[in-house]
């Protein structure tokens, strides 16, 4: 290897699917160091450069590209982005050009030691940058050759909330069942947070996205190494954070001397005494965090409650809302006593290292995809789907920024264990031009009702309407613009029956088939009445009943539109909002419409007195106060405390919800 000029920084991006080492050299471009960088569409001074998603970038020292050409005053470029392919110009001012020679020999080696050839390439480029960094293949799954790349990535991607994206880029997120429904996009474990499609989890566990100067730190060997691990790499890492400020231990802190103590001294302890490196539980800290810090970290409390407890790495830290994530975090630091900073991040460090890096987990990589070690693709630290790709950065910074020199740099010493899969295929984008999602947002067909009620994940349907109509109209809209939709413009019902597809082309030309059969039927003329009475439910003026203890609202409404076709029938709790999932309760609303008529109930439970929908405790009482009169129970919550239905609530019924919740009793509804 021999190295044709000096640079005082190396960082690049290079293509997934056009970078190829076939020249003898490799031409890189640095952004000029504190720099803020506008690429360009063309030779000119023209508007920034956008990508195919409409955003704009800048680049800032320290960042690097390929420099494939030049005109006049400008570089021209190509480099990956976030996942984006950018071609573009850059003043020759602002970068610095590098050329390297690359050698085929040591690109043979690789390939000899079990990389395939497209990973060789991109190390053959890192290691003329860097001839003492070290890279090791490491095969998934423990089989020779590594898992199947497809099947790795089903793994990932069975459960929706394993793998979360954040942002307002909806091409990432994905579509599935219980991720979206019909252009709402289902947040998970906090409200920004949402499942990430299969091509976002696919292009982010591909190690051929990330073997660049930067982000291969999400591959380093996260043992403690003290020659590379030091102080002024950690101090560079902390230094933009709010951990550049020391903190004070007072008396009663947990494992933390009195006194004042800096956040260096922190992780250097935890790393040193836990064998884990103490940069990657920087690093960590951060990216849970923030640079500026969070309700988890600062002390600070939640709601008037937790306050001085710490949970630097989000341990514990789950649920569907924010408000959850945040409580359960500070619940989980609270019972362990982490009231200070050093304990939380010195405790804490030990859950990293034992259960992740001591098991074969010693990346950040394996960290987040578990292909590495049984059960695979379970016990993961975290849900972000870009985690490795942020933290691997801030390691890489943290690191280059201790060096003197772009020599001392280069001439570093760093260890890698980097993925093997087998049949990856071809290159892994983020490009809405590869986007798979083929599904629809809406679809309606005039004067029909559609059974069941239209879901994007659903792609079978019944549509039913009356004898007499002749012709209707089909309106369907995909959930991503790029997506195409086949559809007929107007249907001409010449049969009673009449299949009808909607074929939805997704822009990588995955397909998907909703199919639609339309059934002309005479009016069946029910009244509202006539219909709950025809799928068992008693009607008693304004009230129902007749209900099995813990049915589902959805069970009641499937019965009545699969039985009854033209009506309608929508359930609503004790504050008017729509339910369609869950068990019954007294105090419901039920609206039923057909023939013209409509009809509102409530639901009565017998023995759910408080409109929980289960008959326990509290329902005993609810009737003893109101048999003392300490509290008055009114309307339909009266008629569920009627148990032996005489009329009267009295000592009878009391006696039986009593027997009942002895099990010696059976409440007929």
């Amino acid at each position: 290897m021999k190295k044709i000029t000096n640079i005082f920084f190396t960082i690049f991006l290079f293509l997934i699917s056009t970078f190829s080492v076939r020249a003898s050299n490799y031409v890189q471009g640095v952004v000029t160091k504190g720099s803020a960088i506008y690429t360009r569409p063309e030779a000119s001074n023209s508007t920034r450069l956008l990508n195919d998603t409409g955003a704009m970038i800048t680049l800032y020292s320290p960042e690097a590209v390929e420099i494939t050409g030049e005109s006049g005053n400008y570089y021209q470029i190509k480099f990956l982005y976030s996942g984006f392919l950018y071609n573009g110009y850059i003043v020759k001012s602002n970068i610095t050009r590098t050329v390297y020679e690359l050698s085929d020999e040591y690109k043979q080696s690789l390939i000899q030691k079990g990389f395939p050839s497209e990973y060789a390439e991109r190390l053959t480029i890192l290691h003329a940058i860097h001839p003492n960094w070290s890279f090791v293949p490491s095969f998934t799954g423990g089989v020779n050759g590594g898992l199947d790349f497809n099947a790795a990535v089903n793994g990932e991607a069975d459960v929706i909330a394993k793998n979360l994206i954040d942002g307002s880029n909806t091409t990432l997120r994905s579509t599935a069942d219980g991720a979206y429904s019909n252009g709402t996009w289902i947040g998970l474990s906090g409200s920004n947070w949402f499942a990430a499609s299969r091509q976002t989890i696919s292009f982010f566990m591909d190690p051929r996205n990330f073997l660049d100067e930067s982000h291969i730190f999400m591959f380093e060997n996260l043992g403690f190494n003290p020659e590379t691990q030091t102080e002024a790499v950690l101090s560079k890492i902390l230094g933009g954070s709010f951990m550049s400020n020391p903190f004070e231990c007072l008396e009663g802190a947990y494992i933390c001397p009195l006194g004042t103590h800096s956040f260096y001294e922190a992780f250097m302890s935890a790393g040193r005494d836990k064998s884990v490196s103490p940069v990657h539980l920087a690093t960590r800290a951060i990216q849970e965090q923030g640079s500026n810090g969070s309700v988890l970290s600062l002390g600070l409390g939640y709601n008037g409650n937790y306050v001085g407890y710490y949970n630097f790495f989000n341990i514990g830290a789950s649920g569907k809302t924010d408000a959850e994530v945040i409580e359960n975090g500070l619940k989980y630091a609270k019972n362990r006593n982490w009231n200070n900073q050093f304990a939380s991040i010195y405790d804490g460090s030990s859950t990293i290292a034992s259960n992740y890096i001591a098991k074969g987990q010693s990346t950040l990589y394996y960290q987040k995809f578990n292909t590495i070690v049984s059960p695979l693709y379970g016990h993961q630290y975290m849900q972000n789907v870009r985690a490795p790709y942020s933290e691997s950065y801030n390691t890489y910074v943290g690191y280059y920024r201790t060096y003197s020199s772009s020599e001392e740099w280069n001439n570093a010493v760093y260890d890698f264990l980097i993925p093997i899969y087998s049949n990856m295929g071809g290159a892994t984008t983020l490009s809405t031009s590869e986007n798979g999602d083929a599904t629809l947002r809406s679809l309606t067909i005039t004067e029909c009702k559609m059974n069941p009620d239209f879901q994007s994940s659903a792609y079978n349907y019944d549509c039913y309407l009356k004898k007499e109509i002749e012709t209707v109209t089909l309106n369907a809209t995909p959930t991503n613009n790029l997506a195409t939709v086949e559809i007929p413009n107007e249907i001409h019902l010449n049969n009673d029956e009449t299949e009808v597809h909607v074929i939805v082309t997704a822009a990588n030309g995955n397909k998907s088939d909703y199919k639609i059969t339309i059934h002309k039927i005479e009016t069946d003329g029910y009244s509202p009445t006539e219909i709950l009475n025809g799928v068992g439910i008693k009607t008693t003026n304004e009230y129902l009943s007749n209900f099995v203890l813990g049915s589902d609202v959805s069970n009641l409404i499937n019965s009545v539109v699969n039985s009854y076709h033209f009506a309608t029938i929508k359930v609503a709790d004790a504050s008017n909002n729509e339910v369609k999932d869950g068990i019954i309760k007294t105090g419901y609303k039920i609206t039923v419409a057909n023939a013209g008529l409509t009809s509102t109930f409530k639901t009565v439970i017998y023995g759910d007195t408080t409109g929980d929908g289960v008959v326990d405790i509290r329902d005993l009482l609810v009737i003893q106060k109101h048999l003392v009169k300490a509290k008055t129970i009114e309307n339909e919550y009266l008629v569920a405390a009627d148990i032996n239905k005489d009329g009267l609530v009295d000592i009878r019924d009391l006696l039986l919800e009593q027997k009942y919740l002895l099990n010696q009793y059976s409440i007929l509804q």
